[in-house]
């Protein structure tokens, strides 16, 4: 057997078997997602709090995390710091509260629940959705298309600085400036098409740190490996990050710990921290800020370490050649 013979062999083969993963990685999320310790909160008599809550684990056991408020108000800035997403106002005046903005699935949940919760009571459910979806994207099929994107423009940022750069200093101060550049034209659009409709600044910085968080380790990893790089970065932030990201469903929805693990990657931190400026002012984004921080650092780090180019190979390059006499 000739050596092409077995390569093209080895790249079917390899095909065969990475392919299959791929499609698991990305379709089991979406038709096995089910909530599990979805938080949600109970205002009202002790006995009744454990009548809902008893009615959720026959319902669905181990789907929600039900935690007790003392008044509506209690519960109600409890959605909107994002503690929780959302629950019920049990007794005469029944009432359900949604974040809509948090998970348009969760809220259309909710709201089946509660009516259920009110007709324990006699009572007539009334909702409350203290974060309502943006009128252009009801159902937040715009907000969770934006992932991809976010994945496309840090990617080809990084790895257009890292190959077309000569000098790490320049390639550090086109990173940040193009993410922000990038970021202020997709969060126009996407406010033009009526998809977003939040405070501008709070966006922009959101989408402008996800967007550097993976064009800095793109970046870094090119220096440092060179196009191969690329490769690695697609596959631990698109074909890794991506189903796990839990921007079209909520982390919860994930099994295991996949749901947690996505919020380590720079895309689930990314939608959760522009979910936050886009809904809730900013609320529930301190832990996303953190992920994308540190990956923009492990970015930066990758190009100082980098032995791609060195200083000396940088200050020499553009210096012209000498030709003996």
């Amino acid at each position: 057997m000739s050596s092409t013979v077995r390569t093209l062999v080895g790249v079917v083969v390899g095909l065969a078997i990475v392919i299959p993963l791929v499609l698991l990685m990305f379709i089991s999320p979406a038709s096995k997602g089910s909530p599990r310790d979805l938080p949600i909160g109970v205002v009202g008599p002790q006995s009744a709090a454990e009548s809902v809550d008893g009615m959720l684990k026959e319902r669905q056991p181990g789907a929600f995390e039900v935690e007790a408020y003392a008044n509506a108000e209690a519960l109600r800035s409890a959605a909107e710091n994002r503690d929780v997403y959302g629950g019920f106002v049990v007794g005469p005046s029944s009432q359900t509260v949604i974040a809509t903005g948090a998970s348009p699935a969760v809220a259309t949940m909710l709201v089946e629940i509660g009516a259920g919760v009110a007709a324990q009571s006699g009572a007539t459910q009334t909702v409350l959705d203290i974060a309502p979806a943006a009128d252009g994207d009801p159902r937040g099929a715009g907000f969770g298309s934006m992932v991809m994107p976010v994945f496309m423009a840090g990617a080809a940022l990084g790895a257009a600085a890292a190959l077309v750069g000569r000098r790490r200093r320049v390639i550090a101060a086109v990173l940040p400036i193009g993410a922000a550049a990038v970021s202020a034209s997709a969060i126009g659009v996407a406010t033009w098409i009526g998809v977003l409709s939040g405070d501008f600044a709070l966006e922009w910085l959101a989408l402008a740190a996800g967007i550097l968080a993976i064009a800095a380790p793109v970046s870094g990893l090119v220096s440092v490996m060179g196009a191969k790089g690329i490769g690695v970065a697609a596959l631990l932030f698109m074909l890794i990050g991506m189903p796990l990201a839990g921007v079209s469903a909520p982390p919860e929805f994930l099994p295991g710990i996949w749901g947690g693990l996505g919020q380590l990657l720079p895309l689930g931190a990314t939608g959760t921290a522009l979910r936050s400026a886009a809904f809730f002012d900013g609320a529930g984004s301190l832990n996303a800020a953190i992920v994308l921080a540190c990956w923009i650092a492990v970015g930066y780090l990758f190009l100082t370490v980098s032995r791609r180019r060195t200083p000396a190979v940088e200050e020499s390059v553009d210096a012209p050649e000498l030709t003996p006499v």
